[in-house]
């Protein structure tokens, strides 16, 4: 056991500072859960990769090595590249529509 204490964390956002992204409330929720999801998906690729490339350098990688993995920065450079491009795929649709507010109010 870890002789650190223990903090207990609030379960889910409250407050005024909780934030909004749309008028609807429940439209407010699923994006809430999409953004939950989507830092799960990057959290896993991630560490899948770490996996593959530790695999790739030791025929039986242990955790413990799993866990001691660095990427080097040619590495931080692909993965944040794959995550830029994966959350442009997740919000293309509403950055599509902003775009496209942004230019009917420019036409008028």
């Amino acid at each position: 056991m870890s002789d650190k204490p223990q903090v207990a964390r609030p379960r889910k956002a409250r407050g005024p500072d909780r934030p909004s992204y749309f008028d609807a409330g429940d439209a407010d929720r699923v994006m809430a859960v999409l953004l939950a999801l989507t830092s799960e998906v990057a959290s896993l690729r991630e560490r899948l990769d770490t996996h593959e490339r530790v695999a790739a350098q030791d025929a039986l990688p242990s955790p413990a090595r799993v866990e001691a993995y660095r990427p080097e920065p040619a590495v931080e450079d692909d993965r944040e590249a794959w995550r830029d491009a994966y959350i442009r795929r997740l919000f293309r649709v509403i950055t599509e529509d902003v775009e496209a507010l942004r230019q009917g109010s420019k036409a008028k």
